[in-house]
């Protein structure tokens, strides 16, 4: 398996050999931490994002430099990390916002994939709370979310929050 880092990115950040044992020793530590941290395996993503190789290489270096540091679980890591944490994990819960239609049919919501659970969906403008009852509760088409309610929710903004169906 492959690592959010590979050993060539880890020893230029770290000014060190690719073959270097604690290095080599650290990348799936980094990585299950952040599959911790963020609920998200951000290792066996297709591609790579480079916000998850920035916080990798954030803590790499942090737990080269300092092993104590290795399962702080966040507390006392820097700033900067705990930013990159938090970005990553908006990112891993798919938050997706959207405007409501005229009448059932289809709304376009980039990223939505089939089979994606919506795990809830909050009005944003011009309604409020829990809309969950006006779509669907599993998306049923690639990009696209199916309002299910026949009322005008054109005026409407709603924020959905998508569970990907492999992380279920």
């Amino acid at each position: 398996m492959a690592n959010i880092l590979t050993a060539a990115e880890a020893a230029r950040v770290l000014r060190t050999t690719e073959d270097d044992p604690i290095l080599l020793d650290l990348l799936p530590q980094v990585d299950a931490y952040l599959k911790t941290a963020t609920s998200h395996d951000w290792a066996g993503d297709a591609e790579i994002r480079t916000e998850a190789k920035s916080a990798a290489r954030m803590i790499l270096v942090t737990w080269y430099e300092n092993p104590g540091m290795m399962g702080s679980g966040g507390t006392s890591l820097q700033f900067g990390i705990r930013a990159a944490l938090t970005h990553l994990i908006s990112l891993a819960f798919q938050y997706r916002e959207f405007r409501g239609r005229l009448g059932a049919g289809s709304i376009v919501v980039d990223g939505a994939r089939v089979g994606d659970t919506v795990e809830s969906i909050t009005g944003l403008i011009g309604v409020s709370g829990d809309q969950a009852a006006n779509f669907e509760s599993v998306i049923s088409v690639d990009d696209q979310i199916q309002q299910i309610s026949g009322a005008d929710l054109s005026g409407n903004w709603y924020r959905v929050h998508l569970v990907p169906v492999g992380e279920l």
